[in-house]
């Protein structure tokens, strides 16, 4: 089969791969599904200039929506679908990747297969929502009861999210609870994209460690577009042999990204999501330098269970989105029977969601279980007498107070009120959260954990956002109102608000 494709190659010396004994030959027609039966029927046509990837080269279809590409066994072949089309899934099961094909060792008795790729127009939206779902990180069915009443609830119950990227250890290793966890995340009202963590891999003697993620999800990297922004979804979980690993980008996947960006406009926004945070990742100055021509880049990561924000490149923004299992579902259960897992941050277990609007996004933190407008706790001195029983707390000045906001960073600016006083600077500090000082605390008393709970993962190590300021010394004995107002040129603005009291104590 003739195609009218271009296929791009890395130059040599600069990436290295090495080409897999078992070589398939792919080849389909992409095409529009009209009537959404996953089938290509005779009225319906084919779809020119789709973009079609082995994961490393990229072709393009005819103008009959016709590809061939070659690949070996172990990768994935996938189109970077264009923001005014969706994959067709069948049954429509909401995890967009398993429309991909993965070419598994079972496939080794063919050296040809066919794969036709339907695709399902879409109403493009220049303005759209994203959850970014941080580690949910599942080990049994126990914690599956965890997610079901928490994270998924909640989301179940928004229907103001376009699609979720899950960034990420969905599963603790135990590959056996996949097909329940597949099955809670396709029952979500919205689509979502997987990617693939640490935990998720398959370590049981495997030199393909993404063999089982890719049979149940279709591919653990690959690229869509949506709006005016382009997604690239990376797997940097690079083994060292068995549960070891280190995170880096593999030669394949840089090439992959070289490829893909060539048909990405400097005007588009470009959004990177992977596991391991960008700021830990070995060889990130490689990729750095593929996104330097692009002024608006996001990256979206996991796996660290703490919320943190890195500015990599004056246009590179990274966004780590904390854990929707917190701190491992472990801590004093809540009235519901659910650990509090209390992050080490000093953040209860959270997401994001992340709102586009042509090359604009705004960054939201949201508490499960939470109000929206929760973004942050403010601590300040002497007002509870327990603290007066915690050394880390009691050695503090009764006059400071501690702001810890969730979704700030290095570059967010910090403003204190009191009552209708002027606005006064919170300084950034280095200091463990006054949350976290409590627990610690507790855990070491005995106070926790109660029966049936399990004792917090928490050490004495200090939040990346916290800010303090001491209140002003001429304050009135009485009730006063304390308001905080944050904001930084990253689309982060929250406020948040508390009363205190002033004795003669």
């Amino acid at each position: 089969m003739k195609i009218k494709g271009i296929v791009l190659l890395c130059l040599a010396g600069i990436f290295s791969f090495t080409i897999a004994a078992q070589q398939v030959k792919v080849s389909g027609i992409v095409f529009e599904d009209k009537n959404k039966n996953g089938v290509k029927d005779a009225s319906e046509k084919g779809v020119k200039n789709i973009l079609v990837s082995n994961g490393k080269e990229i072709v393009l279809t005819d103008k009959a929506g016709a590809y061939t590409i070659n690949t070996s066994v172990g990768s994935s072949i996938f189109p970077i679908i264009p923001s005014q089309y969706g994959v067709w899934r069948k049954n429509k099961p909401q995890i967009q990747n398993t429309a991909f094909l993965y070419i598994d060792t079972s496939l080794t008795e063919n050296e040809n297969l066919d794969f036709d790729i339907p695709l399902i127009p879409l109403s493009e939206k220049k303005t759209f929502r994203v959850g970014a779902i941080g580690d949910i990180q599942m080990k049994d069915y126990q914690e599956i009861n965890y997610a079901n009443q928490s994270v998924i609830s909640e989301l179940l119950q928004r229907s103001d999210i376009d699609f979720n990227i899950f960034m990420g250890d969905q599963i603790n290793e135990t590959l056996d609870i996949l097909p329940s966890v597949t099955q809670m995340i396709e029952s979500l009202p919205m689509p979502s994209w997987l990617l693939l963590g640490n935990h998720d891999r398959n370590v049981r003697g495997t030199n393909r460690q993404d063999d089982v993620f890719n049979r149940y999800f279709g591919a653990s990297y690959y690229a869509f577009n949506y709006g005016n922004v382009h997604f690239i979804v990376l797997n940097n979980v690079a083994s060292k042999g068995g549960r070891d690993y280190t995170g880096l980008i593999s030669d394949e996947q840089l090439c992959f990204i070289k490829n893909d960006l060539a048909y990405v406009s400097k005007d588009k926004t470009v959004v990177v999501c992977q596991h391991i945070p960008m700021v830990y990742t070995r060889n990130r100055n490689a990729f750095l330098d593929l996104v330097k021509d692009y002024p608006t880049v996001l990256i979206l990561s996991g796996h660290t269970h703490q919320i943190s924000r890195h500015i990599l490149a004056p246009n590179v923004h990274e966004l780590g989105v904390g854990a929707s299992c917190g701190n491992w579902w472990i801590g004093e259960r809540d009235w519901l029977g659910i650990p509090t897992a209390l992050m080490q941050c000093g953040s209860p277990k959270n997401y994001f969601t992340i709102d586009f609007d042509k090359n604009n996004y705004k960054i939201n933190y949201k508490g499960i279980g939470l109000s929206a407008d929760r973004q942050m706790d403010i601590w300040i001195g002497g007002q509870d007498t327990v603290d007066t029983h915690i050394e880390a707390l009691s050695q503090l000045d009764k006059n400071l107070v501690v702001a810890n906001i969730y979704g700030g960073s290095d570059s967010t600016t910090v403003m204190m009120q009191i009552d209708a006083g002027d606005w006064i600077e919170m300084d950034k500090t280095s200091m463990v959260p006054p949350s976290v000082s409590r627990l610690i605390y507790m855990n070491n008393k005995g106070g926790y954990p109660a029966s049936f709970s399990r004792k917090g993962a928490l050490r004495k190590r200090e939040s990346p956002h916290i800010w303090t300021v001491s209140l002003p010394t001429e304050l009135s004995i009485g009730i006063h109102t304390i308001k905080i107002y944050a904001k930084d040129k990253y689309g982060f603005e929250v406020n948040g608000s508390r009363l205190f009291s002033k004795t003669n104590f």
